[in-house]
């Protein structure tokens, strides 16, 4: 397995001309990301915790694509050698969690996941808040579905810790 460094993960971001409050964000998922390893490691959950930190950099690579982001940043990273990173990538978001191929499976990509979903911008946020800006933000009415699958991934990971 081959996963990029947090180095290489800044330079790819760069090489794609990843704005800066992007960047926050990713940075933001990657930290956030990084403390649910702990909490897990201390359960005696093992989980890989370089993959998580360049799936959670390197997850909205492509989020100004005017296609679908999820994908292009699977395949991009997919392309350039990192498969288990791009798997991540395409398992981080709420447009295709109908399709068995798209939902987060292991513990790596769960985490990323729910990360991204408890980081608006580059702040932590609640579930409610994240989703509340996820509906106003992309003007969907009903997010209710995406919104209690994300919960349910936050206790698988979480249990009753508060983070």
């Amino acid at each position: 397995m081959t996963i990029p460094t947090y180095k290489q993960c800044l330079d790819i971001l760069k090489e794609n001309n990843v704005p800066s409050n992007i960047v926050a964000h990713l940075n933001a998922v990657c930290d956030f990301s990084l403390k649910v390893c702990d909490l897990l490691e201390r359960r005696g959950i093992s989980v890989n915790k370089d993959l998580v930190a360049a799936g959670a950099l390197l997850h909205d690579l492509k989020k100004l694509s005017p296609n679908d982001h999820v994908i292009e940043g699977f395949e991009y990273v997919k392309s350039i050698g990192f498969p288990e990173v791009a798997e991540i990538i395409k398992k981080h978001g709420l447009a295709h969690l109908d399709n068995p191929d798209f939902a987060p499976v292991t513990w790596e990509e769960k985490i990323v996941f729910y990360a991204d979903k408890r980081v608006k911008n580059d702040r932590i946020v609640s579930v409610d808040e994240r989703f509340a800006y996820i509906k106003q933000r992309y003007k969907k009415d009903d997010v209710e579905n995406e919104m209690e699958f994300t919960k349910k991934i936050g206790y698988a990971l979480l249990g009753d810790e508060k983070l």
